[in-house]
């Protein structure tokens, strides 16, 4: 099994999208000044981005997970972001990590164990440190872009590695 994990924040809700979208940037600021609600369910992400990475992934035989714990794979399948056979399934995490360890690389790496799978990662990590032992699978891309043709190459490429 191989899994893409992503950021959602920088991929779907780039610097690039709000550039084009003016009324999609206002809708962002008027979410981070009040977050009554979910990010996702006040302000529309960029489809085309989401239809790129999904198609990329499926190209390349990658099941996709989200990183971070705000938007888990459920609250993406409710929302039809994604179908549960294009998102690795869940699991119990093989690691004993302390209750305040929100660090999304260190729980991306116990849930690739866990399911023994080849992994990668693309989007603002925000722990780059933790994968500099893993130069090949941090996909990385032009911070504030989004999903960007580079990317999407770079994930194309991953059907022919075997590790």
């Amino acid at each position: 099994m191989k899994i893409l994990y992503f950021d959602m924040l920088s991929l779907f809700y780039s610097n690039e999208y709000f550039h084009h979208n003016e009324s999609v940037h206002a809708k962002y600021k008027e979410w981070f000044n009040t977050r009554t609600k979910t990010l996702l369910e006040m302000v529309e992400p960029d489809f085309q981005a989401i239809n790129n990475l999904r198609d990329a992934a499926s190209e390349a035989g990658l099941l996709l997970y989200p990183l971070g714990s705000c938007y888990d794979r459920e609250y993406l399948i409710e929302h039809g972001v994604f179908s549960c056979n294009e998102l690795a399934s869940e699991t119990e995490l093989p690691f004993r990590t302390h209750m305040d360890d929100n660090n999304s690389v260190r729980q991306m790496l116990a849930h690739a164990h866990s399911l023994n799978a080849q992994w990668y990662v693309c989007g603002d990590v925000g722990s780059e440190e933790l994968l500099q032992h893993y130069p090949d699978r941090y996909l990385r891309s032009e911070s504030g872009k989004g999903v960007t043709s580079e990317l999407i190459s770079k994930i194309r490429a991953l059907k022919s590695v075997d590790y």
